[in-house]
């Protein structure tokens, strides 16, 4: 795709403006380099089983971010199946903790 895009765009023609060019390097290092450093923390601290269930909490906080900000509904489906993530999640950690003990 690289060379198909680049003989369409041609992105050396461009010259970005620096307010773009500060935000895409702010978004770059600052907001990915919290995110990652979170992301070993919670690996350290709660370990591997722990961490590959932070991925089913995006949908949680999604729901109800997008609930507070655009407004959205939340119908009962929806509540049904992030109860459904909360018991796994929960079941998973419940496990682990028994591993450990």
């Amino acid at each position: 795709m690289i060379p198909l895009v680049s003989f369409i765009e041609q992105p050396w023609n461009l010259t970005p403006r620096l307010d773009s060019t500060i935000s895409v390097i702010y978004l770059g290092l600052v907001s990915t380099g919290i995110a990652w450093l979170l992301r070993f923390r919670i690996l350290v601290n709660n370990g591997l089983i722990f961490q590959s269930q932070v991925s089913y909490l995006i949908p949680i906080f999604g729901t109800i971010l997008s609930y507070i900000f655009l407004k959205e509904l939340i119908t009962t489906k929806v509540l049904i199946s992030l109860i459904a993530v909360s018991v796994g999640i929960y079941f998973v950690r419940k496990a682990d903790y028994k591993k450990t003990t």
